[in-house]
């Protein structure tokens, strides 16, 4: 695991306990925009014509605890989280059962983005995928452009890859930019990046003027927001050629700070592999 994807780790372990009751109402938001845009992510759900009779599986990288997975789970037959963090992961399947989907959703902590490859029976139980996400973690990952090549050799043909992230905002480095504070770069980033990259749902992702508000995250951050035309690129490189298309959520992603609120723009963009 590299420095960068171990500051991730510790951060989101260190963040687990209060992360949904800091970032409740962002999650809110992205679930239930979510939610409105589930016919445009895919057509096939279990209670679609497309869809139905059939296995679905779905696999949220970089879960966190598993906001976007629970939100669509009603409508696959199998959901996977995956996360370097194992505290996120306990909160994953700790909501998982919660919800009654223990049986149908299960998170597991592992870094698919490395040379060393998962345990069998992860490894397994992430491919032969028909939806992959990674919901406000991308901008964690050390390497997004090899985090969306390798992730997307796990899912089928015509297998949907959708991701929730910050749009860039006048001030930022830019989305091309290392988030540079003398502290490593990611790998992917974490959790909702992990080991690579990834991190959670974390409707908390800042941008370059946004490190006075949230210090203890600034390392984490590799990438301040993508545009139209990087999410284009990514999906391009990683084998998603079909299907492209990218919107603006219409809802700012809102954040509380000591006695205000920080507004984030956020886009959800969507792909198909050929």
């Amino acid at each position: 695991m590299s420095d960068f994807t171990e500051a991730n780790r510790k951060y989101f372990d260190d963040l687990s306990a209060t992360y949904k009751d800091r970032f409740g109402d962002a999650l809110k938001m992205l679930s239930a925009q979510t939610l409105q845009r589930r016919q445009w992510i895919s057509d096939r759900w279990t209670d679609t014509e497309a869809g139905r009779g059939q296995e679905i599986k779905l696999l949220e990288y970089a879960c966190g605890p598993g906001v976007i997975s629970m939100t669509l789970a009603p409508f696959v037959t199998e959901v996977i989280g995956v996360d370097i963090s194992d505290k996120m992961v306990a909160e994953f399947n700790q909501n998982a059962n919660t919800l009654g989907l223990a049986e149908k959703a299960t998170g597991y902590m592992a870094d698919l983005l490395t040379e060393d490859a998962p345990a069998e029976a992860i490894d397994s139980a992430c491919t032969n995928l028909d939806v992959l996400t990674i919901s406000m973690a991308l901008h964690h990952f050390e390497h997004p452009d090899h985090a969306m090549k390798s992730l997307g050799q796990r899912l089928k043909k015509d297998g949907v890859c959708f991701i929730i992230d910050l749009v860039p905002q006048a001030g930022d480095h830019g989305s091309e930019h290392e988030h540079n504070h003398g502290h490593h770069g990611h790998n992917h980033g974490h959790s909702h990046e992990h080991s690579h990259e990834h991190s959670h749902d974390h409707g908390h992702r800042h941008e370059h003027g946004n490190e006075a508000e949230f210090p203890e995250a600034a390392h984490t951050v590799k990438t301040h927001g993508f545009s139209r035309e990087d999410m284009q690129q990514l999906f391009q490189g990683g084998g998603f050629n079909t299907g492209f298309d990218h919107q603006v959520l219409p809802e700012p992603l809102t954040i509380p700070i000591g006695g205000g609120t920080l507004s984030k723009t956020v886009f959800i963009a969507r792909a198909q592999r050929a």
